[in-house]
């Protein structure tokens, strides 16, 4: 019996020995996903890597997906080619972008892969907001490029974005971050562990995920998911004084301001070039469950589209109607443990595009 327990700690002591070995080796390579990324982040500003194929996991319960841009630093899908067809200039934040998601199954990418006659050019991303879509407008207007249309998405993580992330622009024109914040934590050098186990800590991740999701099914195999709450989307439903670590009164009035201020600079120049400008809004999970009874965005997105010069286009019925029909709603449309779409969110809004658009 000695002797089996012996040889059996020897092996153990072996497989865990070769484990973190490849462990280390991987983390340091193929799942070092810092020096693949294919954000280009400056002090005070940020975009996309032009010509850049890489690998990105914005966050935890999101998985990896390959990023590819082209010479503008905008994301396409693998070898894309641009054509000369009619232009679609679409403006977003990380929904649109596509985080999580690999490009084919994004919004933007089922949309071209419906409407083939369009060349889509998607200028969304991560913490963008009207005054960096503003901006990237204007660049392509002084080059002489004129889409036959624009799509602006407004995300609820917009007035969050405008308050604590872009500020005004430079004599150059240029957008400035108002922080240093997104740069300090590209440069900072992860916890050892975090830098020199990742393969270690993304077994033991999906191992947790998968015992919590088999608890949660025999605590009651019908009842629905605890929708996760959110600081971007929170002061639909959550008065401001309890998200004082976040927003101000006043400082969420000038996020508003902000915005209106940017659209309507937007609208300006859609109507001066005789641009098609259609205005989007799509709801985060909590608000479709927990409401808009502190403030209504449909509403606000509707004064701000109430020219002739813009079109609204309102997503959250599409997503109610999921949502009363289906009772796992909440992870069948968004990534358990984030915000963001799945694969089936972003089809309900292409499809919405298409519908109200082509």
């Amino acid at each position: 019996m000695k002797k089996i327990t012996k040889i059996f700690l020897e092996f153990l002591f072996v497989f865990l020995i070769s484990f973190l070995s490849i462990d280390f080796l991987i983390s340091n390579t193929i799942l070092d996903l810092k020096n693949k990324s294919c954000n280009l982040v400056e002090e005070f500003y940020l975009e996309l890597k032009k010509n850049c194929n890489g690998k990105e996991k914005i966050r935890p319960f999101l998985p990896t997906i390959n990023i590819y841009t082209d010479v503008d630093g905008l994301r396409v899908r693998k070898d894309h080619k641009r054509s000369k067809n009619k232009k679609i200039f679409v403006y977003g934040s990380s929904f649109i972008y596509g985080a999580g998601i690999e490009y084919e199954k994004s919004v933007i990418g089922v949309l071209e892969d419906n409407h083939k006659n369009y060349e889509f050019y998607n200028f969304s991303l991560p913490y963008g907001s009207p005054t960096f879509h503003l901006y990237r407008l204007k660049q392509r207007v002084v080059s002489g490029e004129i889409p036959e249309k624009i799509i602006l998405v407004l995300s609820m993580s917009d007035i969050l974005n405008e308050t604590s992330i872009w500020g005004d622009f430079n004599n150059d024109g240029k957008p400035i971050l108002i922080n240093r914040g997104i740069y300090e934590k590209s440069i900072a050098k992860e916890e050892f562990y975090k830098r020199h186990f990742r393969l270690s800590r993304s077994i033991a991740l999906n191992i947790r995920n998968k015992i919590r999701s088999i608890k949660n099914k025999d605590k009651d195999l019908n009842k629905k998911s605890k929708v996760r709450t959110t600081v971007q989307a929170g002061f639909t439903y959550t008065p401001l004084e309890n998200l004082q670590n976040f927003y101000s009164n006043e400082s969420f009035n000038n996020g508003k301001l902000k915005i209106e201020k940017r659209i309507y600079e937007m609208l300006t120049i859609a109507k001066e070039k005789k641009i098609e400008f259609y205005l989007t809004i799509f709801p985060f999970a909590d608000t479709l469950e927990y409401g808009q009874s502190v403030f209504n965005w449909e509403n606000f997105a509707k004064s701000l589209c109430s020219s002739n010069n813009c079109i609204l286009i309102n997503s959250f019925p599409e997503y109610r109607k999921y949502k009363k029909d289906r009772l796992d709603w909440y992870k069948d449309l968004f990534f358990e443990g984030d915000e963001h779409f799945t694969e089936l969110g972003h089809k309900i809004l292409a499809d919405k595009f298409t519908n109200q658009i082509f």
